[in-house]
């Protein structure tokens, strides 16, 4: 599902750098981030094992003395002990990962040591505020979107990926993907997929590519079909797309949020999202009730009540299933009227990483545990499974993958999207910006400017005061 960041509140993250600056780091780079002192991770063969280079570009997972090189770096850091790895994913994940887990487990088996794998389902848009309020009781290995890397970088939570594995991750993953999961020159966290982000999935027998290319044409067709589409004014992820497209500048630096919400830009996103709520429940569907996203969404297209949806490839399978592979269409999203011109609604584009504790107890372990989760062989699977877009090179140009129409949706919209890390924060989901559009949906689009104006107001003095 879409992971979009919660508050990581100053008091935790003060607490943990605070807690942290007075303790000894290990000297080896890959133990910890590089902006902060680092927490002692608790096991002293960490150096041992990055000193140790693979040497080359890539690790083949299916070479029998790659893989033999690896469980020898395991059995000396277990010492005889079992390797115990607490892990966290999402709960619509929890299946898959673990199969995953368990393909993990046999892959690296031998009679020098055992496995204690314990998966546990925490949110990935809870995940970095978890580590960073408790990392010793934390995951060892985790899932959590690029926008919460700077504040576990801040926090020192964060073990470098390993020079065992730096190589093959560089080279077997998009730039952009490296990009999102490094600050400077340190790379922090394994890529897992692409798609952090959000597009229109539509049923190919009521619209066509030329009805989606504008909301208002997609509506009007929607519903005289007697049909919706769906999108969630009501949630600060999505709506900040209308914000983007008007020129609100919404940044996140250094851990301080900042948008321009109060000024003409956001009255006019706002009166966008008007036009668009003057047709709530005649062609247009702008919040899920108690439902949630993602059961309203395959609620909808299963029952036939939706025609399209702005959503993300997480729903992808379950799209498929409600109307049929054959009939999902998917492409960038479509224009909205905004000060009386037509422009194209602009997004948030992210990606889902891994990361692996500083505290881990066993640290190569859990960094040869985090490079499967993100392999080629692991992505190619999670892409199968659950529909999620990989950062693997190999496996974007699978001809698989690259005939899904989501895909082809999401480098359509690649142009229009904005990178989540660099503009959202801790602070911009508790500001009020969601109960905005909220209002707006509630109001039917009949909301004055003033009214609006003052909402606006009141989402900049609450960023001003986070």
């Amino acid at each position: 599902m879409a992971s979009k960041s919660k508050k990581l509140t100053a008091l935790l993250l003060t607490a943990m750098i605070g807690a942290t600056a007075g303790m000894v780091g290990c000297g080896d780079d890959s133990s910890s981030s590089s902006n902060t002192p680092a927490p002692a991770p608790t096991s002293t063969t960490t150096s041992k094992t990055d000193e140790k280079s693979s040497g080359s570009d890539a690790i083949d997972l299916n070479d029998e003395t790659v893989v033999n090189e690896i469980k020898d770096q395991l059995a000396k850091e277990a010492n005889g002990e079992t390797i115990t790895i607490k892990f966290w994913c999402a709960a619509d994940d929890k299946m898959f990962e673990e199969s995953r887990l368990k393909a993990f487990q046999e892959k690296f088996a031998d009679s020098r040591y055992s496995f204690k794998i314990t998966t546990v389902a925490n949110g990935e848009d809870e995940a970095g505020g978890k580590i960073i309020e408790g990392p010793q009781k934390a995951a060892d290995v985790f899932n959590f979107p690029d926008d919460q890397l700077s504040s576990l970088n801040q926090a020192g939570a964060l073990s470098k990926v390993s020079k065992f594995f730096r190589k093959a991750v560089k080279a077997e993953n998009t730039e952009d993907s490296i990009t999102v999961s490094s600050i400077g020159s340190d790379l922090l966290a394994f890529p897992k997929t692409s798609d952090n982000g959000y597009f229109l999935y539509y049923d190919k027998r009521i619209l066509s590519a030329d009805d989606v290319k504008d909301f208002d044409t997609l509506i009007t067709k929607s519903a005289a079909s007697n049909k919706s589409v769906y999108l969630n004014l009501s949630n600060a992820w999505y709506n900040a797309g209308f914000f983007f497209t008007a020129g609100v500048k919404i940044e996140y630096k250094n851990g301080k949020q900042t948008a321009t919400f109060n000024t003409p830009e956001g009255l006019s996103a706002c009166k966008a999202m008007c036009h668009l709520a003057e047709k709530e429940g005649k062609g247009f569907l702008g919040s899920p009730g108690t439902l949630g996203d993602n059961a309203f969404v395959s609620q909808g297209f299963t029952e036939g009540t939706l025609s399209a949806a702005v959503i993300g490839t997480w729903m992808g399978p379950a799209i498929k299933r409600a109307i049929g592979e054959e009939n999902v269409g998917a492409s960038k999203l479509p224009t909205v009227l905004m000060d009386g011109q037509q422009k194209q609604l602009d997004s948030f584009g992210g990606y889902k990483l891994i990361g692996v504790n500083v505290y881990a107890k066993y640290p190569f372990a859990c960094q040869t545990l985090a490079y499967f989760l993100g392999s080629e062989e692991s992505q190619l699977e999670r892409y199968k499974t659950r529909g999620l877009i990989p950062t693997n090179t190999n496996v974007g140009n699978n001809d698989g993958v690259k005939d899904d129409p989501a895909f082809t949706a999401i480098a359509e919209q690649k142009p229009y999207s904005h990178a989540q890390g660099q503009s959202v924060g801790g602070a911009y989901w508790s500001c009020g910006i969601n109960q905005v559009g909220g209002d707006i949906v509630n109001a039917k689009g009949d909301v004055g400017d003033g009214a609006l104006q003052e909402k606006l107001k009141g989402c900049e003095e609450n960023l001003a005061s986070a």
